[in-house]
């Protein structure tokens, strides 16, 4: 691959093309974190802004992130990882997760980009490991048409389906709750291509699984390993059992900002009321409901939300049907469910307990920057209106660095690019794929930025211009 000098990654954002810009604009009129992000950075070069979302000098100790390092232990223990130790020692010197992906496999071209993309800022860095966590409690189909969803693949021209359910089952179940044991059977839905005929994709065809997200990280451990990737960083995968053990470390601190969040009423209470306003009012852009209220409970193949509801002047945690808890609502009993998978984080508290608190950053897709966003915001007010933060904590919280942008959205391939990706494999001229984009400014390369194309209908219903 060409060597580039640093003359060759000098850009000027005013002189460059940016098809984006006209949309960008109109994100940070809306007060938007995503237009901010990117409006500040179109000149700097793929390669320069990959390398920015790591840190050039290990951070302050923060103990809230010693104790999401001791949640990794725990979880990379389970996963029978060696040199875990060593891990959990690179957490804390580089604290950035990968967190773009929902559940899928490398194979898959969004998920390969998020990967390569955050592998690159790496290999920039000099750091040879790096931390990726698939979101695995999404719906396994989450959008019918065309379908989408963390058992659906797209790679080879083609869409297949990982594992072999109904479609009425897979609308019913969440991806970390998927009925087991079954067995990656690939059942192509479109397109002309076998993967048991495939090169890399052949090993995967059958082979029986007793847990799906353990399957993943497995699977794409194998993939990654494959492909032909210069100075290759090490990868790590963990998923949202990450956040539900950390969240049962904070827990266990009676007096600790997390179990004041849950457990002490006037902290809770606030909290939930300040986050109604929030989800209900201009200032956002990105999540489309308030509920639930902390945690979710697994129901057989499902998550349920768990809420907070009222009786008079006393508060209650329930189910959202009303119906009780099946889990006291007590430290030490929701610690314990949280550790054996009754219980998860809802999305709030995940990013609280895995990012803001610890701060850790986390490098995410479009979306993301603006709903964390909006968590910083629902527990400054709440901090506001009830104090419950140190003074390292509210600065933790108060960073606006605590979410950046990266991964697909930074690139919007060529046909020829997109070729490369879709035929992912041992032979994949990846030095080709990173000579296209790779000093290059974001101005050029995001393109018409058409994977937030959902914020235009959200500003127009929103009258602005």
């Amino acid at each position: 691959m060409k060597t580039r000098t640093p003359l060759d990654r000098r850009h000027r954002a005013a002189a460059l093309p940016c098809p984006a810009r006209p949309f960008l604009d109109r994100l940070v009129r809306a007060g938007s974190d995503l237009g901010r992000q990117l409006a500040g950075n179109l000149d700097l070069s793929v390669r320069d802004y990959v390398a920015s979302l790591l840190p050039a000098a290990p951070p302050p100790r923060n103990p809230h992130r010693e104790v999401v390092a001791q949640a990794l232990a725990e979880v990379l223990d389970v996963a029978g990882i060696d040199d875990l130790d060593d891990v959990c020692e690179h957490l804390l010197r580089v604290p950035v997760i990968q967190q773009a992906d929902h559940a899928n496999l490398l194979l898959d071209p969004e998920t390969f980009a998020n990967n390569y993309l955050f592998h690159l800022g790496c290999r920039e860095r000099g750091v040879g490991l790096m931390v990726v966590s698939q979101c695995n409690t999404v719906s396994c189909l989450s959008r019918r048409d065309p379908v989408w969803g963390p058992v659906f693949l797209r790679t080879r021209g083609g869409l297949y389906q990982v594992f072999p359910h109904s479609k009425r089952q897979l609308k019913d179940s969440t991806f970390c709750a998927l009925p087991a044991p079954t067995r990656l059977s690939f059942d192509r839905l479109e397109g002309d291509r076998d993967l048991a005929r495939d090169p890399l994709a052949w090993r995967l065809v059958g082979r029986e699984v007793v847990d799906p997200s353990a399957a993943y990280r497995v699977a794409n451990d194998e993939i990654w390993d494959l492909l032909p990737i210069e100075r290759k960083t090490r990868r790590v995968q963990v998923d949202e059992s990450l956040a539900s053990h950390a969240a049962a470390l904070e827990i266990s601190n009676p007096h600790g900002a997390i179990t004041r969040l849950l457990f002490d009423p006037a902290v809770r209470d606030r909290f939930h009321r300040v986050k109604r306003e929030l989800v209900a009012s201009r200032a956002n852009l990105t999540v489309n409901r308030a509920e639930p209220d902390h945690l979710w409970l697994r129901r057989e193949s499902r998550l349920v939300p768990v809420v907070q509801r009222r009786s008079g002047v006393r508060a209650e945690m329930t189910l959202e049907d009303g119906s009780s808890l099946p889990v006291p609502f007590r430290p030490a009993e929701v610690a314990a469910a949280l550790r054996d998978g009754t219980l998860f984080c809802d999305r709030v508290l995940a990013y609280l307990v895995r990012c803001l608190f610890p701060a850790i950053t986390a490098v995410g897709g479009t979306s993301q920057q603006d709903y964390v966003a909006l968590y910083r915001a629902m527990v400054l007010e709440t901090h506001r209106l009830v104090p419950f933060l140190d003074e390292d904590e509210l600065r933790a919280v108060s960073d606006p660095g605590a979410s950046r942008l990266g991964g697909a959205p930074l690139v919007e391939l060529g046909p020829r690019q997109h070729r490369i990706v879709q035929e992912l494999g041992a032979g994949a001229d990846l030095g080709e794929l990173e000579e296209s984009f790779l000093d290059r400014p974001l101005a050029e390369t995001i393109g018409s930025l058409s994977c937030a194309g959902y914020f235009h209908g959200l500003l127009a219903r929103r009258g602005e211009p």
